[in-house]
């Protein structure tokens, strides 16, 4: 089984704090994307630079980025620096080849001393485009501050 990360964009609602619990079958769902781990991971770092905030807590603190195993809200003062990076993303992967190469993380073969290589990641351009541009369109309606978008980690 692959390992992604689920958004979902919900209406501002009241309890939003206590959404996350059932959210993948809650009628309020307007709409969602699945994005596969190893993109996250890719991203990640210019993740960390959107403001959110850790629902799973009490008071739902503020931080950036995503909880990675968790759950993490993003609201309208995420809204632009989640477009603005998506949009990067989305800009930069429009000029590669229709097959996506990236590099992923670097691994060693348990009990071979000086072993190792880095994964290669490769997906379809336009899937990985794809979940970008909802992402970019999750941001825009954050913006409105009438919905939040919420994050499932893995």
């Amino acid at each position: 089984m692959a390992l992604t990360h689920e958004f979902y964009l919900i209406p501002a609602i009241e309890d939003a704090e206590h959404l996350w619990r059932n959210i993948a079958n809650h009628p309020k769902v307007v709409d969602s994307v699945v994005i596969h781990d190893d993109i996250i991971l890719y991203i990640n770092d210019t993740m960390k630079w959107i403001p959110s905030r850790n629902p799973a807590l009490p008071g739902a603190p503020t931080g950036a980025g995503i909880n990675y195993y968790g759950v993490t809200l993003f609201n309208q003062h995420s809204a632009a620096a989640l477009y603005r990076i998506f949009s990067a993303w989305r800009d930069l992967f429009l000029n590669s080849p229709q097959v996506l190469e990236l590099t992923g993380e670097f691994y060693t073969v348990e009990g071979e001393a000086q072993s190792g290589q880095y994964e290669r990641l490769i997906y379809e351009r336009d899937e990985v485009i794809e979940q970008f541009a909802k992402m970019i369109s999750f941001a825009e309606k954050l913006a409105e501050g009438r919905f939040y978008l919420y994050h499932c980690g893995i």
